[in-house]
């Protein structure tokens, strides 16, 4: 009966198996229901060899305690060394210390107290330990290492030290064989070339490829890369925004909005193609700009510039435009537009084909119209300003017009208003090169460089040649008057 009932309670417990001993000592008066083990000491247990040069085992328990050289074994791939190991057999748990190397295949992994659970393959360590997997280093304060799966869970203080670059985070999971780390919590990537900030993704430290989301930026030089979600391939220098994404340059006072974007490391480029907007801030004012493309790079001279592609149209509170193509260049501060270029100022409406904006101080400084330059404002009674030369010159006072130069092929058509305001009549002037000078936004004087030919002409008796000058386009029903209106 005895017998019977020591059969059931082995195999209910699953007693630990005494490979080898050199020496055996059992005092039972003394020491009851303990042997003490001595010399190349070996236990078998749950598939696992565990080795040590000392133990005392505790053979009513179904546990040891052992010392000195302490080597577990399981399966091919696993194997564990420290100091000193409690090994509970009922629980399949082995607690290791001092001087603690796990290894398998693909990783090695250092500590000073490690839990291992025989029955599940789960090692957990809860004082700090450090990982090597090849060129990785990770280092955190908790952990387990899933051996079944390959799988590494860090928790508390958690990087991953790669050549290329150190990963900081809250949480980590790290697979060995694929090299791949998936994190959670607030997390940073830093490497010479940028910076990564993110609250959720993942890595692969083999292809160097990854994707970030909740909260996810890159900040490269003086540009940040935000959306929804963020994917870089750093071995090919190329990133890709998706979602709410926003390019900002902090040395350029300048963010780019949209919903989907590439960036070119190695050229310093981005390209932002749906729903594109870059909003420039100017002094007091600030430039709201949309195109179908929207192109971020650096010229030959590593200046940064801007390229806005396929209906291009702007809006500041003092000046709006259009044109097909427009370029922003950072290295001269100026603004070209191209394709049927057109500004509205004021009440002023001024085109080309091609116009240059000068900027300086963060405003406007000067406006190139050049070749069919063409400004006109719109009075009363169908009556219209116009100035009309091969190139002008606008200059600004406080993102105001102030001054037109005329060169070349000079006309000039606009009302005189007497003290009370009324028209008392229409001056018509033909010079080839004239100065024209605006006060509270209307026309206050004009002065010639060479002899001009000029006419008064009472309302009634103007020609028609003067009433519209050769090359006269209204557009004022295309003014963008709000931010929104770019969009139409």
């Amino acid at each position: 009966m005895i017998v019977f009932i020591n059969v059931i309670y082995a195999q209910e417990k699953s007693q630990l198996e005494i490979i080898n001993a050199n020496y055996t000592y059992l005092d039972q008066s003394k020491y009851p229901d303990i042997r003490r083990l001595v010399g190349d000491v070996s236990f078998m247990h749950g598939g696992a060899i565990m080795n040590c040069d000392s133990a005392w085992h505790y053979f009513k328990e179904n546990r040891f305690e052992a010392y000195s050289n302490i080597h577990i074994n399981k399966g091919d791939s696993i194997h564990l060394y420290g100091e000193k190991l409690d090994y509970n057999g009922s629980i399949h748990k082995a607690i290791v210390q001092r001087n603690i190397v796990l290894k398998d295949r693909d990783m090695q992994l250092k500590t000073e107290e490690l839990h291992y659970f025989l029955k599940t393959n789960i090692a957990s360590y809860y004082s700090g330990a450090i990982i090597t997997n090849k060129e990785n280093v990770l280092k955190s304060l908790k952990g387990d290492y899933l051996s079944s799966s390959k799988t590494l869970v860090f928790k508390s203080d958690v990087t991953l030290d790669n050549p290329e670059y150190l990963i900081e985070c809250d949480t980590l999971h790290y697979n060995t064989e694929s090299e791949i780390a998936f994190f959670h919590g607030t997390t940073t990537i830093t490497s010479d070339s940028n910076f990564i900030y993110c609250e959720d993704g993942w890595y692969n430290t083999l292809t160097d490829k990854s994707e970030f989301s909740s909260n996810a930026y890159l900040w490269s030089d003086n540009q940040k890369l935000s959306g929804d979600i963020l994917f870089y391939d750093r071995k090919n220098g190329y990133g890709k925004a998706l979602n709410n994404i926003a390019i900002e340059d902090t040395a350029n006072d300048y963010t780019i909005y949209g919903h989907k974007a590439e960036y070119f490391e190695k050229l310093d480029s981005s390209i932002i193609t749906i729903e594109p907007l870059l909003v420039a801030d100017f002094d007091d004012d600030t430039l709201y700009l949309h195109s179908d493309t929207i192109i971020a790079n650096l010229d030959s001279l590593q200046h940064q510039q801007i390229k806005a592609f396929t209906g291009a149209k702007f809006y500041s509170k003092n000046l709006q435009g259009k044109c097909q193509v427009l370029f922003y260049f950072m290295r001269d501060s100026t603004i070209q537009m191209y394709n049927e270029p057109i500004l509205w100022s004021d009440n002023y409406q001024l085109s080309s084909e091609h116009i240059i904006l000068e900027i300086k101080n963060n405003a406007i400084d000067k406006m190139n119209l050049l070749q069919n330059a063409f400004i006109i404002s719109e009075d009363s009674l169908d009556l219209y300003n116009q100035i009309k030369g091969r190139n002008m010159m606008g200059f600004f006072k406080r993102n105001e017009l102030h001054k037109i130069n005329v060169n070349g092929n000079g006309q000039a058509v606009y009302v005189i208003k007497d003290e009370e305001d009324k028209i008392s009549g229409i001056n018509t002037v033909s010079c080839s090169q004239m100065n024209i000078y605006v006060d509270k936004k209307e026309i206050h004087r004009i002065s010639f460089q060479k002899q001009p030919n000029a006419t008064i002409y009472p309302i009634e008796e103007l020609p028609q040649k003067w009433n519209r000058l050769e090359g006269f386009k209204e557009r004022y029903s295309e003014r963008i008057i709000d931010k929104e209106d770019i969009w139409d």
